[in-house]
């Protein structure tokens, strides 16, 4: 199972990696996005990754999603806090990242194929 959290977390990064390149590209042809962009990255790649994790789980899927995403959460809560940026905004938006996440990871188990 670290292993699959290990995949999951790989994905997590690169998926808000190459979608904030694009942001850059976007914001530096043409457009002011930063607001609404700013807010999907993080939940476009937790719903991504919980989806793969909840692929690969057995059973629980949505406490996988929990799991996974409550380390993430730990882990931006931790950076805010080092770098003075957290608030009770911060706050709200994890919440709801882990409601994404426990969907994410209830969506993924549905797509795992049944063997019988």
């Amino acid at each position: 199972m670290l292993k699959t959290y290990i995949k999951c977390y790989g994905i997590l990064y690169g998926t808000i990696l190459i979608l904030s390149i694009l942001l850059s590209i976007f914001n530096y042809y043409t457009l002011n996005t930063n607001i609404i962009f700013n807010l999907l990255i993080p939940i476009i790649s937790i719903l991504i990754s919980t989806i793969f994790l909840g692929k690969n789980s057995n059973n629980k899927a949505y406490l996988e999603g929990i799991k996974f995403t409550s380390i993430y959460i730990i882990i931006s809560i931790i950076t805010s806090i080092i770098l003075k940026l957290f608030n009770i905004k911060n706050l709200i938006f994890n919440i709801i990242l882990l409601l994404i996440g426990t969907i994410g990871s209830m969506i993924g188990i549905n797509f795992k194929k049944n063997k019988v």
